[in-house]
């Protein structure tokens, strides 16, 4: 059969081959698909994401991608990422998010169902995959928040540190010397308690912004594991060191513990704290001084502790895990409290606590363990 040499039928023809073809083409060399990404910036669960989720889910979909990065602890962040999820009609719960074409997903869990889907959509058709229902989009999951166990025991275990312990029964036994009532007495050691907690939390507010603003800086992440394992690893060592000497009936050559100089700091500071003539300002400032002054010997839970949570992030800059760790460092001091207001003599407090000083060094090195290994874990 004769071939057909119209040259306008060729043309028509090679058109449409072009039209069909050349769309895909453009889709897969041209713009890349554009992903928004909220979280914090610098945290490990950030860098797997883009160093590692992304494009392993980028390569099986064959498609570009262009990722920006917003960090949502920062005010603009976090304002930024409110409007964009009321622009899917979500209210913000938990992060990261990631926002990408016409959806939005809250959550490790439902970034990692739905990345894949979205890429390979585009990809395929060179435009963003449809808007789905928002019960796909956002799932109810903790987000990324350090374990509550692990932050709780911690500051449980540093309100029974023998340094932070010996300070309560002091200030105790100083306001009982004085004769107070139980209802002054109560007052009294609330306020102190509330000094404690509130220079403890912005102490542990500050360091742990310092903290996590070094760990965008390349390699501080690995510095920095490195530094609180060795400290407490070290801490660990010590705190054994300190059971055998008690055990052999020698604690006046531990070595481990608050400073001299800074118990007759401590003790001078509630001196004059209770005898100020502004007594509720003088007792809070009391407790802002000793909380300060103790950091000495219980810094050595405290730092380790926030570089967890610095590793792991810990919500809104941090606030609800360290309201957490403050609140259980001060309820072994509301127990006490609680306990004199009962009747109990300090001298049965007193003895109790020395009958178990080992057990309370055992305890502090098991945390300083477990926090050794945790901050590489996340």
């Amino acid at each position: 059969m004769k071939a057909n040499r119209n040259p306008l039928f060729l043309r028509t023809t090679l058109l449409f081959l072009a039209a069909l073809v050349l769309p895909g083409a453009a889709y897969a060399q041209g713009a890349p698909a554009t992903l928004e990404y909220y979280g914090e910036i610098g945290c490990s669960h950030c860098d797997t994401f883009e160093g590692t989720t992304l494009p392993d889910a980028a390569s099986r979909a064959g498609a570009t991608v262009e990722l920006v990065k917003v960090d949502i602890l920062s005010a603009s962040g976090y304002e930024r990422c409110r409007a964009r999820l009321a622009e899917f009609g979500q209210e913000f719960r938990i992060f990261p998010v990631l926002v990408i074409g016409n959806n939005a997903y809250q959550g490790n869990s439902a970034i990692e169902e739905n990345l894949t889907l979205e890429l390979e959509y585009f990809a395929r058709t060179g435009s963003y995959r449809p808007r789905i229902a928002r019960t796909e989009t956002a799932r109810g999951e903790p987000g990324m928040r350090p374990g509550v166990l692990p932050v709780l025991l911690a500051g449980l275990v540093d309100g029974i540190n023998p340094c932070a312990f010996a300070t309560l029964l002091f200030f105790l036994s100083f306001l009982s010397l004085g004769g107070a009532g139980r209802g002054r007495i109560a007052g009294i050691g609330l306020l102190f308690a509330a000094g404690v907690f509130s220079a403890y939390l912005l102490l542990g507010l500050g360091l742990f912004n310092l903290l996590r603003s070094g760990i965008r800086i390349a390699g501080f992440r690995l510095a920095l594991r490195i530094v609180v394992t060795a400290l407490t690893a070290a801490f660990c060592l010590l705190s054994l060191r300190d059971i055998v000497l008690l055990r052999r009936g020698k604690p006046s050559d531990m070595e481990w513990g608050l400073p001299a100089g800074f118990r007759r700091g401590i003790h001078q500071a509630v001196r004059r704290g209770t005898r100020s003539a502004v007594l509720p300002v003088g007792v809070f400032a009391t407790g802002l001084v000793v909380a300060v002054l103790e950091l000495a010997c219980t810094g050595q839970v405290y730092f380790p502790t926030l570089s967890y949570m610095v590793q792991t992030s810990s919500g809104r800059l941090g606030l609800g895990s360290l309201l957490l760790y403050n609140l259980a460092f001060i309820l072994p001091l509301l127990g006490v409290l609680a306990l004199i207001l009962l009747g109990v003599r300090q001298e049965r407090i007193r003895a109790f606590f020395e009958r178990r000083v080992a057990l309370a060094k055992a305890l502090l090195a098991l945390t300083f363990a477990g926090l050794a290994v945790l901050v590489w874990i996340h």
